[in-house]
């Protein structure tokens, strides 16, 4: 085998004060973290804060609901499934409030046989071509009376068939009406 007889070059070991003048790989390094430094203030600066302590939302201004006292219920009548154990509860509705109500959720109280009251929530349809309907789209004017049916799934063993009383727990109404 043969050897090159060329050695490779050693290069000159640089010396502490040689090493200590060599200049930044690039002069921009300070420039751009000067710069994202701004940006990240001005990012801060902008940003929104959270309303002080004591003080209402300003666009959060929720329109005057009607209340229960406000729904009156009346020709109440019932319609029993054939089969299931289900029954509709029709009635007439009248809103004596001011926005158009969208929603009603009721509290159906039966009496059973011994005159204990069992009662089940019911959320209230509007009726449209004898079908049920959500309120949102069939609503309830202001002084204006609307027919609803309120079905009930789970009917109380032991109701004595007698009509169940009907609470309103709950009115939705149209926003800004």
């Amino acid at each position: 085998m043969a050897t090159s007889p060329h050695l490779p070059e050693e290069r000159p070991t640089p010396t502490l004060a040689e090493q200590k003048r060599k200049k930044s790989a690039s002069p921009l390094v300070p420039l751009g973290l000067l710069a994202a430094a701004l940006l990240l203030a001005a990012i801060l600066y902008f940003m929104p804060r959270t309303p002080k302590a004591g003080m209402p939302p300003n666009n959060a201004a929720v329109p005057a609901q009607p209340t229960g006292d406000q729904v009156q219920i009346s020709g109440t009548r019932i319609s029993e499934a054939p089969t299931g154990g289900q029954l509709y509860i029709y009635a007439t509705v009248h809103n004596a409030g001011t926005t158009a109500i969208t929603g009603l959720l009721t509290n159906v109280i039966f009496t059973d046989q011994n005159g204990t009251s069992l009662q089940v929530q019911g959320v209230a349809e509007g009726i449209k071509d004898g079908k049920g309907v959500n309120l949102v789209d069939t609503p309830i004017a202001p002084g204006q009376n609307g027919n609803i049916r309120i079905p009930v799934q789970h009917v109380p063993q032991g109701w004595n068939h007698q009509p169940p009383d009907i609470q309103i727990a709950q009115v939705t109404a149209a926003g800004g009406k």
